[in-house]
């Protein structure tokens, strides 16, 4: 399950992408992303926004229909365990939310 942790993992993985690649070669994002179908040109500014986005996100949990494509209840919960305690049976799932300041 998604965790903070990740979202600071990611964010370092992006800064090093942006210092160590070269963001106009899309081959070598090709080779990354496991697909040739992707034709995105990356700018550091677009990299840098994404960092901040993800370093200031709020990390929440919610209680999903077996199915992932609608919430059980409009509660958000603020750690894996609150949300787990609500699971109403088996077939429910725990989706993460995160919630973007739109400022960045």
């Amino acid at each position: 399950m998604l965790q903070q942790q990740h979202l600071i993992l990611i964010s370092a993985a992006l800064q090093y992408w942006t210092e160590e690649m070269d963001l106009e070669d899309s081959k070598i994002f090709e080779i990354y992303a496991g697909s040739d179908k992707i034709e995105l040109k990356w700018r550091e500014a677009d990299i840098q926004r994404l960092r901040m986005q993800l370093l200031t996100a709020q990390l929440r949990y919610a209680v999903c229909q077996s199915n992932a494509t609608s919430v059980k209840n409009s509660r958000l919960f603020s750690t894996i365990e609150a949300a787990t305690q609500v699971l109403g049976d088996e077939s429910d799932q725990l989706g993460a939310v995160l919630v973007i300041d739109p400022a960045i």
